[in-house]
């Protein structure tokens, strides 16, 4: 489908000139990107933010589906509801759905450490825990308050106790279940250019990490980001517009958005945990194994504002932590 054809579909579904504009603007950018390349890859996560992207390819371009690759990275640790989600976008849309898989979560933080409080920090106490200079200065080292390497006294202390106990930390586990396995699709399969469901406003370190929805890579590995710029607003008229039904985790469960399951890293972990132990109890159970000392040490510390452990489990976990 050209710009002659989805103009005037755009125009009367969407009346709002702010919202057509966005989204026909995405339209334009994606007959450029991924018109323009031999060997698309769309990451398909189960989320809604490449729900949407899927449904724009599939409904609006046709023509370049057969083209396209559709892959989803299995973490070991998902949803019943994002497996189901899967083979509903797979009849819905006609199209299959690759599933590949690097180490697990679970052997991942058995074999490196467990992730806590944010990606940066975890692998500074992973670094500090071998005895590197650099991390001992950080994390011990007087620094400027404020700054983004400012450890509190309670962190140090939840440092020190989990040295003394033999609890392994590190970020580990989001690079050897997800980033690798993905780099190593791309590079085996002469992919040309990695679509994903990335949007600027979700905040955090994403929305600084990328300037543009297209990035230019010297590998001729091109990154795009079809929905960077849509705001919430726009997404939830497009979702309206569509009539895009998302995952039972959106639509039944009431959760706000997925990513890796009972990530520790996660600032609504709490409302998450108890999310799964009403609706996937078997998956909150796992999680518990994975991450539950993350969970209990960042909590009896003290180490951020928001506790990871919902009021009602705080003190259902393992006994490897002593309580006060």
């Amino acid at each position: 489908m050209n710009r002659a054809e989805y103009y005037p579909i755009l125009k009367e579904k969407y009346p709002d000139i702010n919202h057509f504009s966005e989204i026909e603007r995405t339209c334009r950018k994606i007959e450029e990107h991924i018109g323009s390349h031999e060997r698309p890859c769309i990451s398909v996560s189960g989320g809604s933010d490449s729900d949407c992207i899927v449904h724009l390819v599939c409904e609006y371009f046709p023509e370049y589906v057969e083209k396209c690759r559709f892959v989803f990275i299995d973490t070991g640790l998902e949803y019943d509801a994002t497996k189901r989600h899967l083979t509903y976008l797979e009849s819905k849309y006609g199209i299959a759905i690759e599933k590949i898989r690097g180490q697990s979560v679970v052997t991942a933080t058995r074999e490196y450490g467990i992730p806590i409080l944010n990606k940066s920090r975890s692998e500074d106490i992973y670094y500090y825990m071998r005895g590197k200079q650099w991390a001992i200065d950080r994390i011990d080292g007087a620094k400027k308050a404020g700054t983004r390497y400012e450890y509190s006294a309670n962190m140090i202390a939840m440092i020190h106790y989990a040295m003394e106990n033999g609890i392994k930390i590190a970020a580990r586990c989001c690079d050897k279940s997800k980033k690798q396995p993905i780099k190593r699709y791309i590079k085996e399969n002469g992919i040309d250019l990695n679509v994903t469901g990335e949007r600027k406003a979700e905040g955090g370190q994403r929305a600084s990490n990328h300037k543009s929805c297209f990035e230019e890579h010297k590998d001729g590995i091109h990154k795009y980001m079809p929905i960077w710029w849509w705001s919430n607003d726009v997404k939830a008229a497009f979702k309206a517009a569509e009539g895009i039904r998302y995952s039972d985790c959106y639509e039944v469960y009431g959760m706000k958005r997925t990513g890796c399951c009972g990530c520790p890293f996660g600032l609504d972990i709490a409302d998450d945990l108890q999310t799964m132990y009403e609706n996937e109890p078997q998956l909150f159970i796992a999680c518990m194994n994975v991450f539950g000392q993350a969970y209990e040490l960042t909590d009896r510390f003290n180490c951020r504002r928001k506790k990871c452990l919902p009021d009602s489990f705080q003190m259902t976990l393992t006994g490897e932590i002593e309580r006060g």
